[in-house]
């Protein structure tokens, strides 16, 4: 066999895996550069194999986690079996350069019965190869051979068994006698077979005295361990709390990230406190503007908590993200009832009663999440920076009832109950996918989401039908000169992402103007009113409407702006050229 050829390892929980592009896609890359690619099965390795163990690994990949497993001083035995003959070559080599020679590789199929030829997928993602061609579009269709999980099992009579093979699952270890195995690593695969399979798939386990273990209870990978019958309550014991609004005064919070964001930072913070927010926790990084200095100010006046975001610590640049998860875990937040994450350009638009956060839990009733709808508001032919209020100079608008292609954009969501989540991205939480079923998850109508929406974690929907109670008014653009400075500033989401004029193109969409929010700020002035009177932070915002003006003047001529600036005025602003 031919050496396989490359030039760069990745290092990957410990474990150097050749970078091999035309094998390690880039989205498989991205994965494994930021830690995370099967992170949750070398960490559950890790700690429940010990000494003298057997292990049996279906669906190797490109050998990670066997490696990480040989690491495991003592253990005695480890079977390793990869339907995918493109990746043997390469797991070799991973072996190899980590020194693993206790791991025994096999190339072919896991099935109930052995077979000389099985139909096997194969897809440009190694990891979703499968024997299944229906979920995903696949590149390729081959045959291998099957090994019978049986004879595997009486073979190397592991205590302990590792599972990801993209399906499978559902027949293999239906009627399996799994006597001598005492813990079980496995990845569920419910979009595949849908939450019915992913529920059969576990009761196998849990008939044979095999319990869920809590801190890993996750998305998609499962650690079971055997314990007596009577010593844990069975898998499906554990559900979400009572989606019931169960107090008078409920504690809504939100977190939130901000960069240079000054001249808007006051509009916005008082006219959530005026629906009814109590609690705001801010992250900020590499501000020029005062916003940082605004936030210390409502800091010691007791109206948000500031911080620095933690991926500056860290040494991160991606912003957003780890500020969220970050927030998440924060005893402050998880204190609140209803976590709402927003960003400072986005106003959250109640349409019912009298426009309040409990007016809209009223009409909305029980839920543990409900995602909204974001509309979003164009330049409304401004052209310059200006100060004032985004909700009165920014009126115009796309529209709310559009056809099919404009149909779909992001949702910010309300979450009532953080533990009733596994993750906490920034559109919408993760749940855990044994609890999909039982989550009361809404839209900004009152109405349940699809379910395709909550498992497949998606980020937008469709908007159609979906404002009757509630709508994101997003603001992204701003003025012309402001969109200008955003674009030096870049993305707060992470420090490399620039906006573009496909950015800009998308959001520009006018035609409408409902001034549904009008309503709404008599009482959010007033608020801002309580805050303006503070003359420190008075002096600060006055100060940060400065620093735009400034900077804005020193850009929007430069040549680094000079094809934006162009393809604007030539799109949206003639009488700019």
């Amino acid at each position: 066999m031919a050496k396989l050829s490359y030039s760069e390892e990745i290092d990957v929980q410990g474990i150097r895996i050749p970078f091999v592009p035309e094998i390690i896609t880039p989205r498989i890359e991205r994965q494994m550069r930021l830690g995370n690619y099967e992170g949750g099965e070398c960490a559950a390795a890790r700690k429940w194999i010990r000494p003298g163990d057997r292990v049996l690994d279906l669906g190797a990949g490109v050998g990670l986690v066997a490696s990480a497993i040989a690491r495991i001083e003592g253990v005695e035995k480890i079977v390793s079996i990869e339907a995918n003959a493109r990746l043997m070559e390469l797991i070799e080599e991973t072996h190899r350069i980590n020194g693993i020679d206790k791991v025994e590789t096999r190339n072919g199929i896991v099935a109930k019965k052995a077979a000389q030829e099985v139909p096997f997928y194969i897809r440009s993602h190694f990891w979703s190869s499968s024997m299944e061609p229906d979920s995903r579009p696949y590149a390729e269709k081959v045959t291998m051979p099957a090994y019978a999980i049986d004879d595997l099992i009486d073979e190397v009579r592991p205590t302990v068994i590792v599972a990801d093979i993209e399906g499978a699952e559902i027949d293999v270890f239906d009627g399996l006698d799994l006597g001598g195995v005492r813990t079980v690593i496995i990845e569920v695969h419910p979009l595949v077979y849908g939450m019915d399979g992913q529920r059969k798939v576990l009761k196998y386990f849990d008939d044979q005295g095999f319990r869920a273990e809590k801190e890993y209870l996750a998305g998609s990978v499962w650690i079971l361990n055997r314990v007596p019958m009577d010593e844990a309550p069975r898998i499906y014991t554990r559900g979400p709390t009572s989606p019931e609004h169960n107090r008078d005064d409920p504690v809504f919070l939100i977190p939130t990230c901000m960069k240079n964001e000054g001249p808007y930072l006051l509009e916005w913070l008082a006219y959530h406190r005026s629906i009814g927010v109590q609690k705001f926790v801010v992250f900020t990084n590499d501000c020029t503007d005062g916003t940082d200095l605004m936030l210390d100010r409502l800091d010691e006046m007791g109206i948000v908590s500031h911080f620095q975001n933690p991926a500056v610590a860290a040494q991160s640049t991606y912003f957003q993200p780890i500020a969220m998860k970050f927030a998440m875990q924060m005893p402050l937040v998880r204190r609140a009832d209803y976590v709402i994450q927003t960003d400072v350009d986005e106003f959250i638009n109640i349409k019912v009663g009298d426009g309040l956060l409990n007016d809209l839990l009223d009409a909305a009733g029980p839920f543990h999440v409900l995602s909204i709808s974001e509309l979003n508001f164009c330049s409304s032919g401004h052209w310059e920076f200006a100060e004032g209020w985004l909700t009165e100079m920014f009126r115009e608008h796309e529209t709310p009832r559009p056809g099919h292609w404009q149909a779909r954009r992001g949702v910010k969501s309300i979450i009532h109950g953080l533990d009733n989540f596994e993750h906490w991205p920034v559109h919408r939480p993760g749940a855990f996918a044994h609890t999909n079923d039982q989550l009361v998850w809404l839209d900004g109508s009152g109405a349940p989401v699809p379910e395709d929406f909550i498992v497949k974690h998606e980020n937008g929907i469709d908007r159609r039908g979906r404002y009757d109670l509630v709508q994101i008014d997003h603001h992204p653009l701003r003025s012309a000169q402001s969109f200008l400075l955003k674009q030096e500033r870049g993305r707060v989401s992470h420090k490399r992402r620039d906006f573009d004029v496909h950015y800009y193109r998308k959001r520009a969409l006018g035609g409408n103007h409902d001034g549904v929010i009008d309503r709404h700020l008599p009482r959010a002035r007033e608020e801002w009113g309580r805050l303006m009177s503070d003359k420190e932070l008075a002096a600060l915002h006055a100060a940060a409407v400065a620093h735009h003006r400034e900077r804005i003047a020193m850009i929007e001529h430069s040549p680094k702006m000079a094809e934006l600036r162009q393809w604007l005025a030539e799109n949206y602003f003639p009488d700019r050229l």
